[in-house]
């Protein structure tokens, strides 16, 4: 393709723009309309369908977002994002074709090792597939890449207790603890930990004096008594008069005769 017409360009800049502004449904609507374009430069092209598979992937329409990444993919092979990203539309949250998903997956990880994101889907869809060794090694593998991120270490030890590999679950939390001494969200996973591994071993354990000393003991009824003695009656005459602070004095007296 030897020509560009302007209005492309603009409308390509146009939709970017307003992605990068959050505002997905026009961007949307911009890079559709693109799509309507024969003969589109190769880079245009394959930046909208990589921009409409990414909107659709945020917007969990898994298959339409699998549909455009694959046509993104066709441009360019050697796009570790582009890899990642169709994989994780395949596995669709879990519930689509986990297998298919995990060669993607990988083929992002040979052109980008380091990939975090990859190694993270990876190792869950390897756990979901009974292969949850192979599973927690990539977990494994995206710790150390990022030993600071605390909602990956989370994840790696949920799997780890769920595997009943608690050492290897304590030398993870002991060591990202010791490289981020600094943040207390760590020391609180830490002490979430040992309350676990508490109670996992009471549970397991076979002490009669525990289960003895754990008793409920049921609610009783408070009964009062009732009181039988009549209560004191008060008085029947009426309440005594004051004078006024303008009152005649004489006649206050003569008042208080008659009342009397």
């Amino acid at each position: 393709m030897g020509f560009s017409l302007p209005i492309v360009d603009r409308s390509f800049l146009a939709a970017v723009k307003y992605r990068s502004l959050g505002l997905n449904e026009k961007a949307s609507k911009i890079f559709n309309s693109l799509t309507r374009f024969k003969n589109l430069p190769k880079s245009i092209a394959e930046q909208t369908q990589f921009h409409l598979g990414e909107i659709c992937l945020n917007q969990k329409r898994f298959k339409k977002a699998s549909r455009h990444l694959s046509i993104a993919l066709n441009y360019n092979q050697d796009n570790a994002s582009y890899h990642f990203l169709l994989g994780k539309a395949i596995a669709a949250g879990g519930l689509g074709d986990l297998k298919q998903a995990v060669s993607y997956f990988k083929a992002s990880l040979k052109l980008d090792p380091k990939n975090v994101k990859a190694l993270r889907f990876l190792g869950v869809c390897m756990i979901h597939l009974n292969k949850a060794k192979l599973g927690v090694g990539y977990l494994t593998r995206a710790c150390n890449i990022m030993p600071h991120n605390l909602e990956l270490l989370k994840l790696l030890v949920r799997h780890l207790q769920e595997q009943n590999m608690h050492e290897d679950a304590r030398a993870c939390i002991t060591k990202a603890l010791f490289l981020n001494n600094d943040n207390p969200k760590f020391k609180c996973l830490w002490n979430s930990f040992l309350f676990h591994e508490a109670r996992i071993s009471q549970q397991n354990s076979n002490d009669s004096q525990l289960q003895q000393r754990q008793v409920i003991l049921p609610f009783l009824k408070v009964v009062t008594k009732k009181k039988t003695t009549a209560p004191e009656q008060g008085r029947n005459d009426g309440p005594e008069s004051l004078p006024t602070p303008h009152a005649n004095r004489a006649k206050w007296k003569k008042n208080k005769r008659r009342v009397r």
